[in-house]
């Protein structure tokens, strides 16, 4: 009985959980049992026959796309069957893969698997008619019988219980001819073949089945996230995987559990700071390999035998008091995120990736920095604003899972100023769900109008499209146009939006190049547009791509076009990534020069930035947020001291002809747009020069 009490403890706390946690805990409880299935498949393969894989996300992609597909297409199908046809179709794809894999050792082997990875990822982006590709796709809710599985807790029994059938089932692998196969391989290959062992039939076999262990749990995965982005299957997450199964213990069902659980709690707790994932991953690794060669439960192991019924018995207490204590820690009150002494607020944004320059300074020294100023002066009724922000890396699925964690972990009143239209569009549906404001987020796509809780945060790219279109045609008189633009919901907006308004002046897109995210060199694009002959090429990308972009333009000599930015590429820091290939691009900018305007609000900003960051230089991202900042506080003072996010809503839409000191008075109507207007620029040596007033798309 002794033995077994910490199995029954184990399973009390499991069977208790969603009674015990907060939502965001079942749901990080689901996403470590999703995670500890994959590293009981890549035991199998790593742990038995010594095949390590760094290529495992692309089979979770597999799993998880086909029950996804499964979901949106045949929603009849159970989510058994969904499941099931994930695994198998996976561990087809893997048997395979495998078989001129058999040929392959150590490094060789390990670039193969490496190289499937990136082929998966590159086949998702690419099937977009199917996958959606770039712009992710949304998955419908698992089915079971006529019940729904729509909660988290039904989502977490589900992977439960095939988290529980996968694990016995890792556990009597051994019990069967094919597992003390694999014992004999992974003890010597060589005497395992000599004892006559077919090593490459069950090394085959190991492929396939951690394949299918890897499919079923990209099932889970897909019906627990609810958004697939292939940005979430790129090699560092293989690299998790590994990580795991080496810190837990190679070879060991236990050790495969445990290491899910730690790589994942570490991945949480490290949302807010993504760019040292890897430093500490790898620190995490080589601390393994030279001190803990067996992994956590070798270690656990000795620590067990010294005390292991005393240990056993508080273990499995300190599992359940753990459990009380996330329920105890949940957030309660009338309206979450609001204190007698404070308003949370906050967001997840790209602070690494193509817009890690864009994020930082949007949040940090524009939001942030209004709100100092304002807890300075006494807060919002006396509440003073904090702020909670988790690093995105401009992946829509990390948006998703942060911004989860920011409103059921950390009790956020509203989302402020997120940025990129793909990460902000991938969680407009769970913001809407919760009634959770999604206030001034950094991107323009027209998909975010209208919606009771969203309000804009710049000019939408449709209206953006319009003022451009008009002026160039109306004024500047031009008649052929191209774009580059960006492979995804933020390009192809724009690309939609340029369309609709040519076909007013009755002008035909000459020329449209796509570009995948993530890609920067275009080089076959700018030649492509080159020999199309524009007189005008729109470029509608991230930054770095925006760049190569330009640079491409200046070394093939292609000087007879106007080269028109467009989103957040209209910047001077921006453009200047090209250098003096930048020379001459002109664009719509939304804001005031940061640097040189006289105006009221401009100057505050200027005064701010100077005293709280004053290493800092002014640029126009984080007038954005300081913009931002302000716009909520206007709102959260006329909604008053009793606030709500109702109330904050009803406030925000009464505003008429408010006068921010940044830009033209603004009115918020129905449509929740807090901006309609721009102004043409033209950069002359490294700097914006104005050549319009205001111009408006009504």
């Amino acid at each position: 009985m002794t033995a077994r009490a910490p199995l029954a403890a184990l399973a009390v706390l499991l069977a208790a959980w969603p009674w015990l946690a907060s939502r965001y805990f079942v749901f990080l409880a689901s996403l470590m049992l999703v995670n500890a299935i994959v590293a009981l498949g890549l035991n199998i393969l790593s742990g038995y026959t010594h095949q390590l894989s760094f290529g495992h996300a692309g089979f979770l992609a597999i799993g998880a796309y086909t029950a996804a597909l499964l979901a949106t297409h045949v929603p009849a199908v159970p989510v058994v069957v969904s499941l099931a046809l994930a695994g198998l179709v996976t561990a087809a794809v893997g048997l395979a893969f495998g078989v001129p894999c058999l040929r392959l050792q150590g490094l060789y082997l390990t670039m193969a698997t490496l190289a499937f990875g990136v082929v998966i990822t590159e086949a998702i982006l690419n099937l977009d008619a199917l996958t959606h590709g770039a712009d992710g796709l949304r998955v419908p809710a698992a089915r079971l019988g006529p019940w729904a599985l729509s909660t988290d807790a039904s989502r977490y029994y589900l992977v439960v219980s095939v988290a529980v059938l996968m694990t016995a089932a890792a556990v009597n692998l051994t019990r069967t001819r094919t597992g003390r196969a694999l014992l004999a391989i992974r003890e010597s290959e060589i005497a395992a073949a000599a004892s006559g062992v077919p090593v490459a039939r069950y090394k085959t076999i190991a492929f396939g089945l951690s394949a299918f262990y890897t499919g079923v749990a990209g099932g889970l995965f897909a019906f627990v996230v609810g958004f697939l982005s292939p940005d979430a299957f790129d090699v560092f997450l293989s690299v998790d995987f590994v990580v795991m199964i080496i810190v837990g213990g190679l070879g060991s069902v236990p050790g495969s559990l445990l290491g899910a659980a730690v790589v994942t709690v570490l991945n949480d707790s490290l949302a807010g700071f993504q760019n040292y994932r890897p430093l500490l991953f790898g620190a995490i690794l080589i601390a393994c390999m030279l001190f803990m060669p067996g992994g956590l439960t070798r270690g656990l192991a000795a620590v067990t035998a010294l005390g292991r019924r005393t240990f056993m018995r508080r273990s499995s207490m300190a599992g359940v008091l753990a459990g009380l204590a996330m329920l105890m820690a949940a957030p309660v009150g009338a309206e979450q995120g609001v204190t007698d002494t404070e308003i949370v607020t906050g967001c997840s944004n790209s602070f690494s990736g193509p817009l890690a320059f864009t994020g930082e300074q949007a949040t940090k020294f524009g939001v942030d920095l209004y709100f100092k100023v304002l807890n300075e002066s006494g807060g919002v009724h006396g509440r003073k604003v904090r702020t909670v922000y988790y690093d995105d890396g401009y992946r829509p699925q990390d948006a998703v899972a942060n911004t989860r964690k920011l409103v059921e972990q950390d009790g956020l009143f509203a989302v402020i100023a997120p940025q990129g239209t793909p990460p902000v569009v991938a969680t407009l549906e769970y913001l809407e769900t919760n009634k959770v404001p999604l206030l001034f987020p950094f991107q323009g796509s027209p998909v975010v109008r209208g919606r009771k809780y969203v309000f804009g945060g710049m000019t939408l790219y449709d209206r953006q499209s319009k003022m451009m279109i008009d002026y160039l045609v109306g004024q500047r008189k031009y008649k052929t146009f191209g774009v580059l633009y960006q492979d995804d919901e933020y390009g192809k907006a724009f690309l939609t939006a340029f369309e609709k308004d040519l076909d007013r002046h009755q002008i035909k897109l000459a020329v449209a190049e796509p570009v995948k995210r993530g890609v920067n060199d275009v080089s076959a694009q700018i030649a492509k547009l080159q020999a199309a002959k524009p007189q005008v090429t729109f470029l509608v990308l991230t930054p770095p791509a925006g760049a190569q972009a330009l640079k491409e333009r200046q070394k093939i000599g292609w000087t007879d076009t106007v080269m028109v930015s467009s989103g957040p590429l209209t910047d001077e820091r921006y453009l200047a990534l090209a250098g003096d290939a930048a020379e001459g691009v002109e664009g719509l900018s939304l804001w005031p020069d940061p640097l040189t305007s006289e105006l009221r609000g401009v100057k505050a900003y200027r005064e701010a930035m100077q005293k709280h960051f004053a290493k800092n230089e002014v640029n126009r991202y984080s007038l954005s947020g300081y913009f931002a900042a302000m716009l909520f506080t206007e709102g959260a003072k006329r909604a008053g001291r009793a606030l709500t996010r109702d109330g904050l809503i009803t406030a925000l839409e009464g505003i008429k002809g408010w006068d921010s000191g940044i830009l033209p008075p603004i009115t918020i109507g129905a449509d929740h747009e807090t901006q309609r207007q721009g102004f043409w620029v033209k950069v002359e040596k490294g700097r914006f020069k104005q050549l319009t007033d205001w111009l408006k798309a009504e």
